[in-house]
């Protein structure tokens, strides 16, 4: 029993020593956050976001003047003007609705669009310095419950190859 298990560390030792050596791991959200385009993206994501909120406290304006307007006036107004301003108020908050709903979508839309070429360059990058030092592996370093200190930190290394200090 005991040469079994002395034979086992023998052979486990070179592949657990030449696994460390090839593996690294790369904190890709630090990485993100470092890049210049995440930042002009979150900018232009930003912008968009304050023009959507000023139209929709444009329209959440306009409900409120017509409803507080129908409150003030409902006492005085026969029944078919009552409806048709219930109606015209029920139909702004509609809109509303569907510009938030709308505008959600078109959000998610054009960051999927700015973020692509930003996941692209990283992955580039990821994959040179993988290639430059003789990696087998990769991996991001959220995906992990732990690393030992031993391991290869990636990270700074894909920071320089996209010109990141």
């Amino acid at each position: 029993m005991f040469k079994k298990i002395v034979l086992f560390i023998l052979v486990m030792f070179p592949v657990i020593a030449f696994a460390q050596e090839k593996i690294a791991y790369v904190n890709i959200a630090d990485v993100y956050v470092s890049m210049p385009e995440y930042k002009l993206m979150q900018d232009s994501l930003q912008k968009s976001a304050d023009e959507f909120q000023v139209e929709l406290k444009s329209m959440s304006d306009e409900y409120t003047k017509k409803l507080s307007d129908y409150v003030a006036q409902q006492d005085s107004l026969n029944e078919s003007i009552k409806q048709r301003r219930a109606q015209e108020i029920d139909e702004i908050r509609q809109r509303a609705v569907n510009f938030q709903d709308t505008a959600a979508q078109k959000q998610d839309e054009l960051q999927q669009k700015l973020i692509a070429p930003i996941q692209d360059k990283l992955q580039k990058a990821i994959n040179d310095v993988g290639k430059e030092n003789n990696f087998l592996y990769i991996a991001n370093a959220q995906a992990f419950l732990y690393a030992s200190p031993t391991a290869v930190d990636a990270t700074p290394l894909v920071k320089k190859k996209l010109g990141i200090q």
